[in-house]
């Protein structure tokens, strides 16, 4: 009697959605994330670290983008493309210490610092002398939110940008592997808290300040200039 070879069938893979990102956010770092729109950097009041809230949300609004919440584990510093990937290229061959960064759908690169750093942004700029000049430096802070990167790599599957995803690290959070997890492993109402840290605000900042002038003075870049390489390892610690 001839043997019969049965294969099973492979199953497609799972390609994380908006609520798969929230709730990584809230159980993994324990910031708060919330439905919002695409454009918006003002409060979201649902904004929560509640997987049964989150999972609420994106149940009435499943493509909804992910916002995270600044000014409570986070502000963010968000300078022009140009600026930004010349501020890293200059840490990079100094081998200054850089937080979090991310790259924003709009050509904006932001930088994740520790809060209450937007509320002191004008005293800092004061007191490094860039008080008066336009550096298109803008800070968010309590009352605002960013757009959450995705935390997995793009694939041939779910390339990027995804339909909701408005923003990309550059850099990770410190302790966050290079892939992001696949799928969470954690009960629900589970927290997992990474120690996120950030660098030293008045050296970053003064980086920044400085491409940002560069940029205004020099808007063409210049044949090898500074260019934006993709990171998918952590910060440095």
């Amino acid at each position: 009697m001839a043997a019969t070879l049965v294969f099973a069938s492979r199953s497609a893979p799972v390609v994380p959605g908006p609520l798969d990102e929230a709730l990584w956010y809230a159980r993994t770092l324990g910031w708060p994330a919330g439905p919002g729109s695409v454009d918006s950097v003002g409060p979201i009041a649902a904004a929560t670290t509640d997987p049964r809230a989150l999972t609420a949300y994106w149940a009435a609004a499943p493509a909804a983008p992910v916002r995270l919440a600044a000014g409570v584990h986070f502000d963010v510093l968000d300078v022009p493309g140009a600026a930004g990937a010349r501020a890293l290229d200059r840490a990079e061959r100094l081998g200054l210490p850089v937080g979090p960064v991310a790259a924003t759908s709009t050509g904006r690169i932001q930088f994740f610092v520790a809060p209450g750093v937007a509320d002191d942004l004008p005293a800092l700029l004061d007191w490094l002398d860039w008080a008066d000049l336009d550096l298109d430096l803008r800070a968010y802070g309590e009352g605002d939110t960013v757009a959450a990167p995705s935390p997995w790599p793009a694939t041939w599957r779910a390339p990027w940008p995804r339909a909701w995803e408005q923003a990309r690290w550059l850099r990770r959070p410190a302790g966050v592997g290079p892939a992001g997890p696949v799928r969470d492993p954690h009960p629900l109402g589970a927290v997992l808290h990474v120690d996120v840290r950030f660098p030293d605000v008045t050296r970053l900042l003064s980086t920044l300040a400085h491409a940002c002038q560069h940029v205004r003075l020099f808007p063409r870049p210049r044949a090898g200039g500074p260019r934006l390489l993709i990171h998918h390892r952590p910060a440095p610690v």
